[in-house]
C-alpha cells in the first residue's frame, strides 16, 4: 500500500512480529539505518515493555493504556472469529464449548436445542454494556457454548458451589453464582480479570470491576474475587488458552490478555 503507517500502527506491527517469530524460536534484529528497531525474541517481554517493574495500581493503569491499543470486531463478526480462536485442534470443523468442554460442529451456530451461541463471560448486564462494538464483542472474554448451559449460567455472577448443570458435567449454579469445571475455572477468572483492566469507563463503557460478592444484578461488578484468584492459582494457563491468546492477538484485536501470559499479576494488582 501507499498509504503512510502511523506510529502506533507500526508499534503493532512490531510486536506482532516479535510473538511471529518468538514462537518459531528465531530472532532478529535491525540497529542500523534511521529507525534503530531493535527486536529481539528471547522472550516476548517487548509487548510489556511499557508496564516492566510496575505493581499494584501503577501496574493496572499500564496495563489498561497498553491494551487498550486493539482493533475491535462486530458482533455479528464474532461468530465467524469464535471459529479460529477456539477450533478444535483435533478436529478443524469444530469448535470446543467453554462449560461443557464438548467439540461442536462449527456449523451449528445459532439459538436452538444443541446449537452453541456466544458467551460473555462478563455478563453484558453487568454494566449494561450489550452487544456495543467494545466489551460486547471484545474476543478475550467471549465463547462458543451450549445454547442450554449458556442460558443455566445466565449473567450470574462466579463462585463455588450450587448443584450439578444439567449437560454439563462437572459446572455448578445457585441462585446467584455459576462454578465452572475444573479446567476452565482459570480461563474464566483470567477473562473477567482482563476485562476488568480493559474497562476502566474512560472510553464511554461502564467501570468495570471485580468484588468479593455474588448477586451483583446489574452493576458493572462481577465476584466473587477471592474465589477468582484461587481460581487462577490452581488451575495455570493452558496451551489452548495461549494459542486462543496469540490468535486473538495475531488475526483479530491485536492486544493480549497479559494474565495469560503473566498470570502472577493478579496477585499483585488485586
Amino acid at each position: 500500500t501507499d498509504a503512510p503507517l502511523d506510529a502506533r500502527r507500526l508499534t503493532r506491527l512490531a510486536r506482532r512480529a516479535v510473538f511471529a517469530l518468538a514462537r518459531t524460536g528465531a530472532s532478529y534484529s535491525h540497529g542500523s539505518g534511521d529507525y534503530g528497531l531493535a527486536l529481539t525474541t528471547a522472550t516476548a517481554a517487548d509487548y510489556y515493555a511499557s508496564v516492566e517493574g510496575k505493581t499494584g495500581a501503577a501496574l493496572k493503569s499500564a496495563l489498561h493504556t497498553l491494551i487498550s491499543d486493539q482493533d475491535t470486531v462486530t458482533y455479528s463478526q464474532v461468530w465467524d472469529a469464535l471459529k479460529k480462536t477456539d477450533e478444535d485442534p483435533a478436529n478443524p470443523d469444530n469448535v470446543v464449548e467453554l462449560y461443557t468442554g464438548k467439540s461442536i460442529a462449527k456449523s451449528r451456530q445459532g439459538g436452538a436445542q444443541g446449537d452453541w451461541n456466544r458467551e460473555h463471560v462478563w455478563a453484558k448486564s453487568h454494566g449494561d454494556f450489550g452487544t456495543a462494538t467494545g466489551p460486547g464483542t471484545d474476543l478475550h472474554h467471549l465463547r462458543p457454548e451450549d445454547v442450554a448451559v449458556n442460558g443455566a449460567r445466565g449473567n450470574k455472577d462466579f463462585d463455588d458451589g450450587g448443584g450439578a448443570v444439567s449437560g454439563a458435567p462437572g459446572n455448578y449454579t445457585d441462585s446467584d453464582s455459576f462454578e465452572p469445571r475444573d479446567a476452565v475455572k482459570g480461563d474464566v477468572a483470567r477473562m473477567i480479570l482482563y476485562m476488568a483492566v480493559r474497562y476502566d469507563g474512560g472510553d464511554g463503557f461502564p467501570d468495570l470491576e471485580p468484588n468479593d460478592r455474588a448477586g451483583n444484578g446489574s452493576a458493572p461488578a462481577i465476584g466473587r474475587l477471592s474465589v477468582l484468584k484461587e481460581w487462577n492459582e490452581v488451575d495455570p494457563p493452558s496451551s489452548f488458552e495461549e494459542h486462543r491468546n496469540d490468535v486473538i492477538f495475531d488475526s483479530y484485536q491485536h492486544n493480549r490478555n497479559p494474565f495469560i501470559d503473566h498470570p502472577e499479576w493478579v496477585e499483585s494488582i488485586w
